[in-house]
């Protein structure tokens, strides 16, 4: 695998492949009047692409008419349509060595990307985007690649028992697949990962980076050691997702005398953030937290917000409280607040990469009240925020606040790593909304209290 700069500027002009032999009725299939030149690029100066790239075009029916292939840079591919509009789709960075592929024939948007056996991941890049074509007329269609993998960098596992024989990893429920229309499936999948015994005899190591497609929801890590024949396992629940476009770093220490008791870290460093999951476990379970890379003077030193859980329709530290909900354990209160400002980023002919990267630096700018960490918020946050959509309104205005709600406008959420777009619009929310519409961003907050506290 390699990586070339995003811009695909000149070069091989493609005629359109022969339609499906089986399905000379299938529409868009006949060559057309009307040249499609498909283009992928980033105004990032280091923005890369995982090639080779295949292109497929769908019609209206889901049918894929076309399946080309981008192998460089120097490529631009193009084809000959007919008129009518397409959903054209990209996956890059997947070679037919390590995976199975779909062909032309039979291709749908939800066509899997499978891994083969024995191989890891390569830098999976997906896109996807619709365009009508006029009889005649020639269009140009650029494509925003968005990454599908977490990088696992390092797993250092140190003080290691030189009585051990084996140290592995085990990270559960992993995606093992990739859609093409870059959901994920396959959700209940365990990748263990094995670690190598360094010169020191006392050090265990990740031999190299590997790729993975993210968890479904939070991860369970279970650190394995061997010792004469006897395994013994030590299981964690790590309090949030590992995301796709993330590096992971895995640092351990065994501390123990007779029992093994593992301290370390989690770090996920997602362009300019980094998130930080610190854990230890021994014969008796295992207990942790999340944490972001910038102090909190509103906290204890366990990470637990001091006083009691302000309620749901309520102003914390200038911030509206949307949620409320007790954590696993019933012994503390998660709470979740809105900030009473937002930020303009536009998405027009933007990347993906781009506007994650610019969302990034801004929002450490939301620091407020010694409340930091903030984040873009999920579907759901939005679904709880839309509920009480009014209610927040009319707190920004009884504290004359600037910046109101807007059911107008198009507010940005993650969901599987991919950034997508809100608008209230009216009684019923619209989700997944074309990606170029975005513009706003309003950061989320999630606190931990102590119930019972005063």
């Amino acid at each position: 695998m390699k990586y070339i700069p995003y811009f695909l500027t000149s070069g091989l002009m493609v005629m359109a492949l022969a339609s499906c032999e089986k399905n000379l009725e299938v529409a868009g299939a006949a060559e057309g009047n009307s040249l499609l030149s498909i283009t992928t690029r980033t105004t990032e100066d280091n923005g890369k692409v995982s090639y080779p790239v295949l292109i497929y075009a769908m019609n209206p029916d889901g049918q894929c008419v076309r399946r080309q292939q981008i192998t460089s840079a120097a490529d631009q591919l193009s084809m000959k349509l007919e008129p009518m509009t397409y959903q054209i789709y990209a996956v890059g960075g997947a070679t037919d060595g390590d995976y199975t592929l779909p062909g032309q024939d039979g291709a749908t948007a939800t066509s899997e990307i499978t891994l083969n056996a024995e191989v890891e991941h390569d830098d999976l890049m997906t896109a996807n985007n619709s365009v009508t074509i006029i009889d005649g007329e020639n269009a140009t269609l650029t494509l925003s690649m968005s990454r599908k993998v977490m990088e696992m960098e390092s797993i250092v596992i140190q003080n290691v028992p030189k009585s051990v024989s084996k140290v592995s990893i085990t990270l559960t429920p992993i995606y093992s697949d990739l859609l093409l229309n870059g959901s994920y499936t396959n959700s209940t999948f365990t990748k263990t990962i094995e670690l190598t015994e360094a010169a020191d005899g006392t050090t265990w190591e990740l031999a190299n980076p590997i790729y993975m497609l993210p968890s479904n929801g939070n991860a369970t890590l279970t650190v394995k050691f061997e010792k004469n024949n006897t395994v013994s396992s030590y299981s964690y629940t790590a309090p949030v997702a590992l995301e796709a476009n993330k590096h992971i770093r895995i640092q351990g220490q065994y501390t123990g005398t007779g029992q093994f008791d593992l301290t370390g870290t989690i770090t996920g460093v997602q362009w300019n953030g980094t998130t930080t999951i610190e854990f230890s476990f021994d014969e008796n379970g295992s207990t942790g937290n999340s944490t972001s890379d910038s102090s909190n003077e509103n906290q204890n030193d366990d990470g637990i917000e001091a006083g009691a859980a302000p309620a749901v329709n309520t102003v914390y530290k200038d911030c509206y409280v949307f949620s409320s909900v007790d954590d696993e354990t019933g012994e503390y209160t998660l709470v979740s607040l809105l900030h009473k400002d937002e930020a303009d980023i536009i998405a027009m002919d933007k990347t993906q990469e781009t506007v994650l990267g610019e969302i990034e630096t801004a929002l450490p700018t939301f620091d407020i009240n010694n409340i930091t960490g903030w984040r873009i918020p999920t579907k759901e946050e939005f679904g709880s925020i839309a509920e009480i959509w009014g209610n927040v309104n009319l707190l920004i205005n009884n504290n004359e606040y600037n910046a109101s709600l807007l059911a107008t406008a198009f507010y940005y959420y993650i969901e599987n790593s991919t950034l997508k777009i809100f608008r209230k619009s009216g009684a019923t929310p619209t989700y997944d909304n074309t990606f170029e519409q975005g513009r706003k961003l309003r950061p989320v907050k999630t606190l931990k209290f102590k119930k019972n506290s005063q």
